[in-house]
C-alpha cells in the first residue's frame, strides 16, 4: 500500500506504537486566526509514553517532500539525549518509509513495510 499523506502515515506509526506497548496519541499543535501561537514549537505530530517503562515517546511523520524543521529536529535529539524514545518516521517514495530512532546524537534506521519493520 502507497501512503499518500502525512495523515496516513501519522495513523500507521499511532497502529504501530500501540501495538508496540504505547500509549501514544495525535498532537495537534496548530496555529489558530487571529490567536498568537502559545505552543511549544517542534513537539512531535505523535506524543505519549511507554506502559512497560513509562518512558516519554515522541514520533515526528513526514510524507513525501516535507522537510523536518530545526525546531522539530532539536525536540527529537533533546528527548532522546534525556533517554526519551524520539522518532522520525518519514516517506522517501510511493512504497518506502525511513523510520529513524535517535540515541545519543545517532539515529538508527529501519525500513517499515505494512506498518512493521522489515
Amino acid at each position: 500500500m502507497a501512503y499518500h499523506s502525512a495523515s496516513d502515515l501519522t495513523k500507521m506509526m499511532l497502529e504501530y506504537l500501540k501495538d508496540n506497548g504505547n500509549d501514544v496519541w495525535r498532537n495537534n499543535n496548530l496555529a489558530v486566526r487571529g490567536r498568537s501561537f502559545i505552543g511549544r514549537k517542534g513537539v512531535p505530530d505523535i506524543i505519549g509514553y511507554s506502559k512497560k517503562y513509562g518512558t516519554f515517546v515522541a514520533c515526528e511523520v513526514k510524507a513525501i517532500g516535507d522537510k523536518i524543521s530545526s525546531e522539530q529536529l532539536m525536540f527529537l535529539n533533546e528527548l532522546a539525549y534525556a533517554g526519551g524514545i524520539a522518532m522520525l518516521c518519514k516517506q522517501i517514495r510511493d512504497e518506502r518509509i525511513i523510520l529513524n530512532i535517535f540515541k545519543d546524537g545517532d539515529t538508527k534506521d529501519f525500513e517499515l513495510k505494512d506498518g512493521k519493520i522489515i
